[in-house]
């Protein structure tokens, strides 16, 4: 039995009296709910930690394998080895990986992300002291990248953009394939809404 099962146990014991204590066996199935989605978003995201790590690694030992082929063939010399190991090691040494989404996707300046009830549109993404920063189109910067997931676009959305790309183009071959690019996506967006 876990301890939020133990505390709901509890809080039915005040459930069921009619005095002025049971208002409190609500607030505590509340609090106990509220404690198990926490655990969840954790356990969530160590999970994804855990399967980028994973990804790492199976990349270094794909690199490790093929070094080790270039010496059994002798295509390589321990003098060339060791300076593609520096160089190995200084290129791993500056990379900074993207944040990424809860969805595990990485996150670019330009996506259309949804996240803490609203949709934001990502202007600018600063890493510091405390991770990545994503700043969007009204200013406002969110450091947990992963409360947020890409917006998968709406028939509204894709229409609109239609609606800006017609104003633009005058000629009549390009807006037939115009047309026709709007029409296989509002095909997608319909599918998905469906």
């Amino acid at each position: 039995m876990s301890i939020t099962d133990e505390l709901r146990e509890y809080a039915n014991r005040f459930k069921n009296s009619h005095d002025a204590w049971s208002g409190i066996g609500d607030d505590l199935t509340a609090i106990a709910d509220r404690i198990d989605a926490e655990h969840e978003k954790a356990m969530s995201r160590a999970g994804q930690l855990l399967a980028d790590a994973e990804k790492d690694r199976d990349y270094n030992y794909a690199n490790w394998q093929d070094c080790k082929q270039k010496v059994l063939q002798h295509n390589i010399t321990l003098d060339e080895l060791s300076a593609e190991i520096e160089r190995l090691k200084d290129e791993l040494a500056h990379c900074i990986e993207l944040p990424k989404d809860a969805d595990g996707e990485y996150i670019h300046v330009g996506d259309v992300l949804d996240g803490y009830g609203k949709t934001i549109e990502v202007v600018e993404i600063r890493y510091g002291r405390s991770g990545w920063v994503l700043i969007s189109r009204d200013g406002n910067g969110y450091a947990d990248t992963f409360a947020f997931t890409h917006h998968a676009p709406t028939v509204e959305d894709v229409l609109t953009e239609f609606g800006i790309d017609w104003e633009h183009e005058s000629d009549c071959e390009d807006r037939a394939a115009l047309l026709k690019e709007y029409a296989s996506k509002l095909r997608l967006a319909e599918g998905e809404d469906a």
